[in-house]
């Protein structure tokens, strides 16, 4: 854990039922056109994206309407996003639905303002302030993009999944109504659940971890601890669905500050080459990537015995071992999936994911090192 860090976090996070009502007084201080960033689908069917219109232009804001988000976006639905932002002359961007909305936000206001391509932006240090401001709207509870300066696409001429990691990509207003993500599915609910969770240890994992980020990911996580489950059994409960939105927020929050470890690293990879759903995958390698480190940090993991309610033994490695077994009997408990071949990996696929994971910054955030040789038994032994 870095004692020497830096903490920036420069959202306005409005956060409560009902507070979809603001998005127009609040949007309206920022400019006078939207470029409204969301799904084809569910947040239409939902009624969702008629609400946020009516109250755009309620408050005098016009909204051109981009509906063509699908899962794991790609830089083409971006940068063609950007290029209708562009010409229609709008002055901030709203991400509405889940993460893949809220980063197609992000990337979209990146390239409507600099020009070019998404892939030019890819990386760090390659965007400036002149960015357009970014409202964020998230219906489901998982990604945390709304806390954070990352935005994740997908290339599919090189099947790359990658991240623009910018100060300027954070957005200006987080709007968090936990009423939106009542309508969430059994199967969204657990996969944006365990990014969340996964969010929130990796985090705490993290070579760069710092004091401020730990407070975050281990609030993050008793609330995972207390609602997820919940959560699945009954989504009408606005308490679950609350504490679930807290903790993706400050999991966003904490990962915004220390980053992610191999369990991100080996995710991006999979869904880059396979396509996989984010969360189900970062999911399924979670408890293996925490089993992989105890070696090295066990008094790490131990340290989350009390954000799992655990009793503890003053053994490390015994109570660390136990935070492990929790994570692994909640995986059971909302009948999650154990092993990559649940998403579709095949052990052919093993040596291109790690070829195209081993040299990403996740992986070098690890406690415990992966070489390629590591790498592919741990993927073997996970298949």
């Amino acid at each position: 854990m870095k004692q020497n860090f830096n903490y920036y976090m420069p959202v306005n996070i409005v956060f409560g039922e009902g507070k979809l009502q603001k998005v127009g007084s609040l949007t309206k201080e920022m400019g006078k056109k939207a470029f409204l960033v969301t799904g084809r689908k569910s947040m239409r069917q939902l009624g969702i994206t008629d609400r946020v219109v009516k109250l755009l232009e309620d408050n005098l804001v016009k909204v051109i309407l981009y509906d063509r988000i699908f899962s794991n976006p790609t830089v083409e639905v971006v940068d063609e996003g950007a290029k209708r932002a562009a010409k229609e002359g709008c002055d901030v961007i709203i991400g509405l639905g889940g993460g893949s909305a809220l980063d197609s936000a992000k990337g979209i206001a990146v390239v409507a303002a600099h020009g070019g391509s998404l892939w030019d932006y890819i990386g760090e240090g390659k965007v400036t302030e002149k960015t357009l401001p970014i409202v964020a709207i998230p219906t489901t509870a998982g990604t945390g993009s709304e806390t954070t300066p990352y935005s994740v696409f997908t290339n599919k001429e090189n099947l790359r999944k990658d991240a623009i990691n910018s100060p300027y990509t954070f957005p200006k207003i987080a709007i968090i109504d936990p009423t939106l993500m009542k309508s969430m599915s059994l199967q969204l609910t657990t996969d944006t659940g365990f990014d969340a969770l996964a969010h929130a240890v990796e985090a705490y994992l993290s070579s760069n971890a710092n004091p401020l980020s730990d407070i975050l990911a281990m609030k993050a996580i008793s609330f995972i601890n207390g609602s997820l489950v919940e959560a699945t059994k009954n989504g009408e409960n606005l308490g679950a669905r609350s504490n679930m939105a807290l903790a993706s927020t400050t999991a966003g929050m904490a990962i915004g500050q220390a980053g992610v470890v191999a369990g991100h690293g080996f995710g991006m990879s999979i869904g880059g080459i396979l396509d996989t759903p984010h969360g189900r995958t970062v999911g399924i390698l979670l408890p293996h990537i925490m089993s992989y480190n105890l070696p090295e940090v066990p008094e790490r993991i131990a340290q989350l015995a009390g954000c799992f309610n655990l009793p503890t033994t003053g053994n490390i490695m015994e109570d660390a071992r136990k935070v492990i077994e929790t994570v692994k009997r909640i995986v059971k408990q909302v009948n999650f999936p154990t092993r990559l071949k649940d998403i579709g990996v095949d052990e052919k696929d093993i040596p291109r994911i790690v070829e195209d994971c081993i040299d990403r910054s996740d992986m070098a955030n690890n406690p415990r090192k992966f070489g390629s040789k590591e790498a592919r038994k741990f993927l073997e032994s996970i298949a």
